[in-house]
């Protein structure tokens, strides 16, 4: 496979920041614009500055909104849906040699994956699976649109995708289908860049370069693509790219315009089985370092640096309290902006190349439970669901429960979402006459001689009596132990490779693990995990404040709830050690 299209493949020079540490970059200037935006809001509402107030609102929701639609065009049956899927490693696509109707259709972030039909003007949606697509988008399905379909977004859990970036497939131009060129001619205006497919059966024909034209009038960056490449020798490849760059240089007057060819089928097919040489020899990879380098070096520059000008615009000249540091701020991130982009060309083609190095996407968090927590929420959900009957029928059970004090605070609300008010009616009256005896000897006698006699307070359930916690405690010790018993490191890595643990637990579980190579791999995986969720939380604030909670993705929703869960464990989980403390465990 040539390597006209790429760039060297000098391994000592792959030194910079990986493509997740730019993004992340990314990601952490624009929630400090937010920020800034926020203190300003606040600012401009105190000093009643509506006008002030509505632009940066806009611009929030400009923020909040942020994404890039990276536009596939080019005439029909060129390959444009199979190189989506290969980029994305997965056919989430139709592709094939029937046409797809007069609808856009867009890859975007999902924590599962469905596909968005939007239909005219109309705010409802409808939701279907991916595999009916092809009923929505097809010619052969949906003939002339008759669905009224205007655009189709399919939503998956590529990591990519996580940042805001939108691949967005459009039907075939010159088709037989005279809509299809209209809806993606119509389309351009939205693309931030557009990648352009040619294939090697028919490359670059007259039609083509009108509409290679058109696609530079609308966008700064054009990426073209000799697809199909695998159809030719090594000696027609040669040819055919030399003819290509030759045409699109000439055609678009731009010398340093890149071509790059590949075999989509085969990176698709690469992918699917994890083979590298065979993704190596598609071209594929080249390709996605330029893309790659795109949204993390160009465009998100731009964005940035632009949503800057337009705050100082707002912010300068205006009798804000507190807005000479807000302006202070602005130019400190204008410059460190500037300064992390000045990247030396060893830099920028290092930080393309380290895409491939890039583990397999993470799992959403959606399912994100601690292990542990979840055998002591088991054990005590088991325990109570029987022993809420047995107090409920038997007076043994009621005395003995009385006796102990009842349950702990927590666990008798625990308790009361499984009884029915007959059995709390049944189950507690033994419970409320021992605390009046109490009470009232308390008033009568004094505290000399009573249990609480060290106490000015009147009695209270004593602790550690709790039986709830008592199984709690035994579940959590059982789990500690199995989980920390693997007899080696790797066995031990496998064996957790699939839990998760709140920090309280982790650090418990540390105690006990002996091997290095387990407590890193659990650490790493902690720490990847809060990052990622932290992310997920300015997320969530960043559409809040923007008004585009429409944007929301399920795993934000469920961040505010399960960061807490990650730092102190389930809820349900809680309960006191037999120990003697909250969740204490001795070293």
């Amino acid at each position: 496979m040539s390597d006209r299209g790429g760039r060297g493949q000098d391994a000592g020079r792959e030194r910079s920041v990986s493509p997740e540490g730019a993004l992340r970059s990314y990601d952490r200037r624009k929630h400090e614009l937010a920020q800034i935006v926020r203190e300003g809001l606040a600012a401009a509402r105190e000093a009643k500055n509506d006008q002030l107030e509505r632009a940066l609102q806009e611009v929030s929701a400009k923020l909040a909104g942020d994404h890039f639609n990276l536009v596939v065009v080019g005439q029909f049956s060129r390959g444009k849906s199979t190189l989506m899927n290969a980029i994305l490693g997965k056919s989430y696509l139709p592709s094939g040699i029937v046409p797809v109707t007069s609808v856009i259709t867009a890859v975007s972030y999902g924590s599962r994956e469905r596909v968005v039909l939007r239909q005219g003007n109309s705010i409802l949606t409808l939701e279907i699976p991916i595999r009916e697509l092809v009923n929505y988008v097809t010619e052969q399905a949906n003939p002339g649109n008759r669905r009224g379909i205007t655009i189709a977004e399919v939503q998956a859990p590529v990591e990519i995708l996580r940042r805001g970036f939108f691949f967005v497939d459009t039907p075939g131009l010159g088709s037989v289908v005279s809509e299809n060129t209209a809806t993606t001619l119509n389309f351009l205006p939205e693309a931030d860049a557009i990648v352009f497919v040619t294939s090697c059966d028919a490359p670059l024909t007259q039609a083509e370069l009108i509409y290679l034209r058109e696609c530079r009038a609308q966008v700064r960056s054009l990426f073209v693509v000799v697809n199909k490449i695998d159809l030719a020798g090594a000696a027609e490849q040669e040819e055919i790219l030399a003819f290509v760059e030759a045409k699109v240089r000439e055609e678009l007057n731009s010398p340093s315009q890149h071509v790059f060819a590949v075999s989509a089928r085969n990176a698709l097919e690469a992918k699917l089985s994890a083979d590298g040489e065979r993704l190596a020899q598609s071209g594929l990879p080249n390709l996605e370092d330029e893309l790659i380098q795109y949204l993390t070096l160009r465009k998100q520059d731009d964005l940035l640096l632009g949503a800057c000008d337009r705050i100082e615009s707002l912010l300068r000249g205006s009798l804000l309290s507190g807005v000479e540091r807000l302006l202070e701020r602005l130019a400190e991130m204008q410059s460190a902006i500037v300064q992390e982009s000045d990247l030396s060309a060893e830099a920028a083609e290092a930080r393309g190349r380290a895409h491939r190095k890039q583990a397999p996407g993470a799992v959403p968090l959606l399912r994100w439970s601690c292990a542990i927590c979840d055998e002591i929420i088991h054990a005590v959900f088991e325990f109570l669901r029987i022993y809420q009957y047995d107090l409920s029928i038997s007076e043994e059970t009621q005395l003995a429960h009385a006796r102990a004090g009842g349950f702990c605070p927590f666990h008798t609300w625990q308790y009361a979402q499984l009884a029915s008010p007959q059995g709390v009616s049944s189950a507690y009256p033994h419970v409320l006459f021992r605390f009046s005896r109490e009470l009232r000897d308390l008033a009568e006698f004094g505290t000399e001689g009573h249990p609480s006699c060290d106490v000015v307070d009147p009695p209270i359930p004593p602790r550690g009596t709790c039986q709830a916690c008592r199984i709690a405690s035994e579940a959590e010790e059982r789990a500690l132990v199995n989980f920390a018993a693997s007899p080696s490191a790797g066995i031990a890595t496998k064996s957790l490779a699939s839990r998760n643990f709140c920090l309280k637990h982790l650090h418990d579980l540390l105690l006990d693990l002996r091997h290095t190579e387990v407590g890193r791999f659990l650490l790493l995986r902690q720490s990847q995990n809060l990052a990622r969720v932290g992310e997920n939380l300015q997320r969530y604030a960043l559409r809040f404040d923007g008004r585009r909670q429409d944007l929301t993705t399920d795993e934000e929703l469920q961040a505010p709830y399960q960061s807490l869960a990650m730092l102190v464990g389930h809820p349900k989980a809680q309960h006191f050690s037999v120990r003697g403390n909250w969740h204490y465990r001795e070293p």
